[in-house]
């Protein structure tokens, strides 16, 4: 869906790398030093998803769909060789790239060196040699050559060329990616680990690999490995480099650059008042940031951009954030249903742990908004309304006499919090007295996320859903009270992502889509 937000770069903040520039990097030769950076980075930030041993099966591999590619397989997607062996400049093209269509973030924060460490250490988790046999064109009668597939140049692209791309589009393509490149041919499939798998919608241009004609050309003449997507029929050259064109013309760059994950400064100007509501007028002082949001989860149909303004005023820090929304999901009594949500994670170091909610040792500090809090704030969402015929069970409250008791013993907010389990324990999730939508949070990693104890819950939040988009405000101390908080300054700068939960399209805990790191920058 296409967010009403402010486009890419426009008063957003400043770019801080580009994969675009990153790729044309020049390769570095494997040393024991060089492959054991990349073991380090590597237990760091690609163990969480890809598992120690690389094989795919990390804490988080769990939560991703597609799943995690398993490096002693070797079995790699981006190829640029007939024998679907990757060459070091593909590896490295994806690790600064990420894939998008995946949960495969873009690291093009990592120093080039870093990258080429990440390069060499993965071809040690292979069960096989990769390697690149000399180059060779396909032979005349048909079939594919050897080596790197070399790219012809490009021959004119006029209308009869269009004309013979559809024809070809319409022999060989559209019985899996649809009469109109939607995705919607052929769409049971399986890849090669036995997970579903669905043909691209060419038309929303999301691509996993490097959407340049050259890579296009290649991906066309060899397939995909691993998928359904197979090597073409025709003889690369003028009808692969017209069906790269035709392709291509089913999407805009501007549509596919809105799937690439970039890194952006997030300026927070200091100014005299906090804003405390989102539309209050102080926030023309900030610039918005728009930032891509990537689904743990994948889905085409989703909430591609997350619009972000800070501000602080010496003492308290306030983030707006704006997205698109088209279903306000403010409820989840029933258990079908899912409530819409946004978090800010903050990294207590200035070289951020894994941005998947961290690491055992590295901490990060989130601050998680709910819309249903929100709801509870406006008018309790009351139970019997949404089952009139539910059973009571009956709990009496022992704080009170005998002839206090009510007739009806339901659990309500004039309860003995002991039989209400959650609220009896201290869990401020649980809490019906709370007047605040906001939780103040820790995690180590997945599965470890904790709530702060209640004296030191010092975030707030509001937020309100309108023209189909929502805005959420969060603020709290640059300083916290307990150990666990991130401690902002003036003038200095902290590492922030951010994610959003999408209740209608099933939302919850760890399927959600997120941000890679960012940088927030508090003015002096």
């Amino acid at each position: 869906m296409r967010s009403p937000l402010l486009p890419l770069g426009v008063g957003a903040g400043v770019l801080l790398a580009g994969w675009q520039a990153s790729l044309a990097a020049q390769p570095l030769p494997a040393t024991p030093q060089l492959v054991e950076k990349g073991k380090q980075t590597y237990q760091q930030l690609c163990a969480p998803c890809h598992g120690a041993t690389g094989q795919g099966d990390g804490a988080a591999a769990y939560l991703l769909y597609p799943k995690p590619r398993n490096f002693a397989k070797a079995q790699y997607r981006l190829v640029s060789t007939w024998e679907q062996v990757p060459t070091d400049e593909d590896l490295f093209s994806v690790i600064t790239r990420g894939m998008p269509g995946s949960a495969m973030p873009s690291w093009p924060n990592l120093s080039e060196e870093t990258r080429w460490g990440l390069v060499h250490y993965l071809k040690t988790f292979s069960d096989h040699p990769l390697e690149i046999t000399p180059p060779t064109p396909p032979p005349t009668e048909g079939g594919p050559g050897t080596g790197v597939i070399e790219v012809p140049l490009e021959p004119i692209y006029d209308e009869a060329a269009q004309q013979h791309a559809a024809e070809l589009f319409a022999q060989g393509c559209a019985g899996c990616h649809g009469a109109t490149g939607k995705g919607d041919g052929q769409t049971r499939q399986i890849d090669s680990d036995g997970y579903p798998t669905r043909p691209r919608d060419l038309t929303r241009g999301i691509y996993k690999g490097e959407p340049s004609p050259q890579s296009v050309y290649r991906r066309i003449v060899a397939g995909l490995p691993g998928t359904p997507m197979p090597m073409s029929d025709w003889a690369p050259g003028a009808d692969a480099w017209a069906l790269t064109r035709y392709v291509l013309a089913m999407s805009s760059p501007r549509q596919r650059q809105r799937n690439e994950m970039l890194r952006f400064t997030i300026e927070a100007p200091r100014v005299a008042q906090l804003p405390s509501h989102p539309d209050d007028g102080e926030w023309r002082l900030a610039s918005p940031v728009n930032l891509h949001l990537m689904p743990l989860w994948w889905r085409d149909d989703r909430i591609e951009e997350v619009t972000v303004r800070a501000l602080h005023d010496g003492g308290e820090l306030a983030v707006l954030l704006e997205w698109h929304d088209d279903t306000y999901d403010h409820t989840a009594i029933r258990p079908q249903d899912f409530r819409d949500a946004a978090a800010v994670q903050f990294s207590l170091s200035a070289d951020p742990p894994f941005f998947g909610m961290g690491a055992l040792g590295q901490m990060v500090n989130i601050w998680m908004w709910k819309s249903e809090r929100q709801a509870d704030l406006v008018a309790f969402q009351d139970l019997e309304a949404v089952y009139p015929n539910i059973g009571i069970d009956s709990y009496p409250n022992l704080l009170k006499s005998p002839l206090e008791q009510p007739m009806r013993h339901a659990l309500t907010l004039e309860s003995d919090p002991t039989y209400v389990t959650g609220w009896g324990a201290g869990n401020i999730v649980s809490d019906p007295t709370r007047r605040n939508a906001a939780e103040d949070l820790q995690a180590q990693g997945q599965g470890t996320l904790k709530a702060h104890p209640r004296f030191d819950q010092e975030v707030v939040a509001e937020g309100v859903y309108q023209s189909n988009s929502y805005h959420v405000v969060f603020r709290r101390a640059l300083k916290p009270k307990g150990k666990e908080g991130v401690v902002l300054k003036s003038g200095a700068t902290v590492p922030v992502a951010f994610a959003v939960w999408n209740g209608s399209q099933g939302d919850r805990d760890g399927k959600k889509s997120v941000t890679i790191w960012q940088e927030l920058k508090l003015a002096p």
